[in-house]
């Protein structure tokens, strides 16, 4: 419809506000919009509210948060900006320079997350939005790094969660009842397909789908956008992503509504090959292209990740976003690391530990057909290569190496006599804080992350290939999130936050909660501005 047939008797719905999707991004731009007086309408394609943060674990990263300096410990803002420009931007990053290195807009944003995020969390608390305290005994995900000076309480974690799988779950619960209580209303199963632009361009309401109809909804000041990333659109991660990517945690929903929607606007994309990484079990992931469950911290400590070659390639107790794009280094003829092979022992099958952080290794006595055994490595490489075979149409037809066995087992002989010394020569697997959190029971050793391998079978595998809890990719936005054009100017009326948007977070992964952290903050600003916004006159 063009602007000359834009007229108040068409519009189905009508709010000041109109915020896409009800992850923690949209919940939180409602609730702000909604407390300072505006109408404020939430669409959400899906038939519940919650988007991936309701499969999250529910916890969000602050940094200075009030929560943490109640307990004295205070994020001294020139530190914590460091430690953000390090990780979002490592290759730009300069201690000396003013901005550390970073473009002036790129570093803005990082202000942003230091200066908003915590003005966001007390408005929330004081809306009962959210409970949550401080956790001062888990540390950031770079707890080791000469720019990290307060490795703890930037993670704030639900006061009483009935269960931690449930974090996110009950986090969505209290911040759309939150957002319903301040007046702002939820419309289910309405995906939002285009803008609705006025005369001068400016955006005056959205264009929605619920079953078969159409519904035209007025947004009189503004529209945000929080609908999530493009995980589970093939053709966007294929295009944008910097390697092959088989699916992951985010929400079903998440297709990447907004890059399209972004690019017919004339906005600018950034940050498009970008996900905030992990791993996941081959096997599962192309049943479904959506699971929660992933490799976050790999459970025992004789067990090592090795490319088709059986040869190791990373420090397998790195944080999981660092060990997703391991998988995407190119030789100049294949992706050598495409599929790694978690290769253990049997005194890792059969530890009882049942930590959260287990899976995907079963508990002793579980089956599960993605796991592979074999009495000899040359016994597990046949059968590994079996295996192979029936998900050649997965993988391009990868096989192993002819080589294989005879690699793995030379790589198992170094990897134990690292172990007998407690240094992991090539990698640097180590003990550290967040190991000895996530790791579960190991065997007594001088590196509790390493133990020898067993001389004896039998000997396990699990196919592991790159996956994403969503993208982080999309429309760029300035510190207002405001929705910024090719030439670098607002888009009027336009709005962005989460999932959706070019990440302020780079390719960073700050520490847990450091997906909602940043959501939660710019969906904060984004509320707060776009409520403000003048009027938009047909």
């Amino acid at each position: 419809m063009s602007e000359s047939e834009l007229t108040e008797d068409v519009f189905e719905e009508a709010a000041d506000v109109v915020v896409v999707g009800s992850g923690a991004a949209g919940c939180t731009a409602a609730l702000a919009a909604a407390h300072r007086g505006g109408r404020v309408l939430v669409l959400e394609r899906a038939d519940a509210v919650g988007g991936t943060t309701s499969l999250s674990s529910g916890e969000i990263w602050i940094p200075n948060n009030s929560l943490m300096r109640a307990k004295g410990v205070d994020d001294p803002r020139d530190g914590a900006l460091r430690y953000l420009a390090k990780l979002a931007y490592p290759v730009l990053y300069d201690a000396d320079d003013p901005t550390l290195g970073l473009p002036a807009d790129l570093f803005a944003l990082l202000e942003a997350c230091y200066d908003e995020g915590p003005k966001a969390i007390d408005e929330l608390l004081a809306l009962d939005a959210i409970d949550v305290v401080a956790d001062l005994e888990f540390p950031d995900y770079h707890d080791d790094i000469p720019e990290n000076l307060r490795p703890y309480g930037r993670r704030l974690t639900a006061r009483a969660a009935s269960r931690p799988e449930l974090g996110g779950v009950e986090l969505i619960a209290r911040m759309s009842a939150a957002a319903e209580r301040e007046g702002a209303r939820f419309l289910l199963g309405h995906r939002v397909v285009g803008l609705l632009r006025g005369a001068a361009g400016e955006v005056v309401g959205v264009e929605a789908r619920t079953g078969r109809r159409t519904v035209l909804v007025r947004a009189h000041r503004a529209v945000v956008f929080a609908s999530g990333g493009f995980l589970h659109d093939p053709d966007l991660r294929r295009q944008y992503l910097r390697g092959p990517v088989f699916g992951g945690c985010g929400a079903t929903t998440a297709t990447g509504d907004f890059v399209r929607i972004g690019i017919e606007a004339g906005a600018q994309l950034g940050n498009m090959g970008q996900a905030w990484w992990y791993q996941v079990a081959l096997e599962q992931v192309v049943q479904t292209g959506q699971t929660a469950g992933g490799l976050f911290m790999p459970f025992g400590d004789s067990m090592i990740q090795v490319n088709r070659h059986g040869r190791r390639v990373t420090n397998e107790k790195a944080p999981y976003n660092e060990r997703g794009p391991v998988h995407f280094a190119w030789d100049g003829r294949e992706y050598c690391n495409l599929v790694l092979f978690a290769v253990y022992d049997d005194a890792v099958a059969r530890n009882p530990d049942d930590t959260l952080l287990r899976y995907p290794t079963p508990m002793p006595g579980e089956a599960a057909r993605y796991v592979i055994s074999g009495d000899t490595f040359e016994e597990l490489a046949l059968a590994v290569d079996e295996r192979l075979e029936e998900l050649r149409h997965h993988t391009g037809g990868l096989r192993l190496s002819p080589r294989f066995a005879a690699n793995l087992r030379r790589t198992v002989d170094r990897f134990n006599e690292f172990a007998r010394t407690g240094v992991d020569e090539d990698f640097g697997r180590r003990d550290t804080p967040l190991t000895a959190l996530w790791g579960g029971r190991m065997q007594e050793g001088v590196n509790n992350t390493m133990h020898p391998f067993s001389p004896d079978g039998p000997y396990h595998c699990i196919l592991l290939v790159a996956g994403a809890l969503d993208t982080r990719g999309g429309p760029r936005t300035n510190p207002r999130a405001q929705v910024l054009d090719t030439h670098d100017e607002p888009i009027p009326g336009l709005y962005g936050a989460g999932n959706c948007i070019a990440s302020p977070a780079g390719e960073a992964y700050w520490g847990s909660g450091g997906t909602i952290g940043p959501a939660v903050t710019f969906g904060w600003i984004a509320g707060v501005n776009a409520v403000e916004e003048p009027e938009k006159v047909l």
